[in-house]
């Protein structure tokens, strides 16, 4: 006869091991309210565990079906059952801590793929249960973004044939993964939600008291990228001054430390060089809220140092088309594919210089514009895979910028 087993008293054994070995998981979880379910469940439960939220709910909450965990102990006994409930409750933690529950993707399948691969790389191998997704299931290296083993998924022979084998229909293999990220739907409506979960991060990380606990380096980069202040990223006054030098109409302005020498009096005016900037930011699916945040800070940095800018949002069609005047309020224009020529079509000829904003995962193009263009890149591709082999390019990345 099997073993009856407490949920509730499970899951507050499991918070109390993490905290004791793991402690950034565990004050996490001490900050999420948990709501248990069980049996079959409406279009916002889950068969098995995930953060997300309701209609109507204030707070990411962890949602918990009791039949699971049953299911855990029941299916592979005490120890492994145990160990497998430790790698759910983890598994969540770094959705949460990867930020995954504002992306958006255009096949929601390969996208729920992708992002369960981020998160079981971090996870140890011997709590790696059946039916779980790993990147070495498609041949991939552990430790990629969503972003790359989304786009990498796309051409996998292993993918494919997963995908014509019915393993992530409701009876598949996999149906537990796919299932358990559709409460995440009603969370991506949430414009507050990347701060809510910027503000539980945070709290963790001083109830560690910098002892995190033993987890991977991969997590501990994360938590600082969230938690980064909004300073620049990309010395901006340094590289428009090199990247644009030529590239400057001369204007007047007015200055009191001047006294004008036609009329003797104040304000005189001086000879400047303003840029005028056409400012790209890609707005598609494959870009989530905290890169839209990453880059609409580094473009009040770019205004910041004088130039004059004029924002294209664009996905895979111009969007949107504003004077920037030193603030974003959250949302954009877009969010289907991606193409990055319509812009190059719009602004050739018409600004001193572009800079464009995007992860490149777009498709390529020979034609090479008469403009001069900064890419500006969140991506893993390396430089041998740019769709565009021309201009000059910066990654930011891990709050720094590095040449590409």
């Amino acid at each position: 006869m099997a073993k009856a087993i407490d949920v509730k008293r499970e899951i507050v054994c499991g918070v109390v091991d993490l905290i004791r070995h793991k402690q950034f998981y565990g004050h996490i979880l001490q900050q999420l309210d948990k709501i248990f379910i069980s049996g079959k469940v409406g279009p916002f439960g889950t068969k098995t565990m995930s953060v997300g939220k309701r209609r109507g709910d204030i707070l990411v909450k962890l949602f918990i079906n009791e039949d699971y965990v049953k299911r855990l102990f029941a299916n592979h006994g005490d120890k492994d059952g145990w160990n497998y409930l430790i790698a759910a409750l983890e598994h969540e933690v770094l959705h949460l801590v990867f930020d995954h529950l504002t992306l958006t993707f255009s096949d929601k399948l390969r996208g729920n793929v992708a992002v369960d691969l981020v998160v079981n790389s971090c996870i140890e191998k011997d709590r790696i249960g059946e039916g779980w997704l790993t990147p070495e299931m498609y041949g991939f290296e552990p430790n990629k973004s969503a972003f790359w083993y989304y786009q990498n998924l796309q051409g996998n022979s292993t993918f494919q044939q997963q995908c014509a084998q019915g393993q992530f229909g409701a009876q598949g293999l996999f149906s537990d993964a796919v299932d358990s990220h559709k409460i995440w739907e009603e969370a991506r409506k949430d414009p507050v939600l990347a701060e809510f979960v910027k503000d539980i991060v945070r709290q963790a990380k001083e109830l560690c008291n910098k002892s995190y606990g033993s987890i991977p380096g991969k997590v501990l980069e994360q938590i600082e990228d969230i938690l980064r202040k909004k300073k620049q990223i990309v010395p901006w006054q340094r590289v428009l001054r090199l990247f644009c030098a030529s590239s400057t109409e001369s204007v007047i302005d007015f200055t009191m430390k001047r006294v004008s020498r036609r009329f003797g009096t104040r304000p005189g005016s001086r000879k400047g060089d303003v840029l005028n900037l056409a400012v790209a930011v890609d707005t598609s699916g494959s870009i989530s809220d905290r890169q839209l945040l990453l880059f609409f800070n580094e473009i009040r940095w770019i205004w910041k140092n004088g130039a004059i800018v004029t924002v294209y949002e664009a996905d895979c069609d111009v969007q949107s088309v504003y004077e920037f005047r030193g603030k974003f309020n959250g949302k954009v224009h877009g969010r289907g594919g991606t193409d990055l020529e319509p812009v190059l079509k719009e602004v050739e000829g018409r600004y001193d210089a572009l800079i464009y904003f995007t992860d490149f995962y777009a498709p390529p193009i020979a034609k090479r514009y008469g403009i001069p263009t900064l890419w500006v890149l969140t991506t893993e591709l390396s430089r041998d895979k740019f769709p565009y082999k021309w201009g000059k390019f910066i990654k930011i990345e891990d709050a720094r910028a590095i040449p590409a």
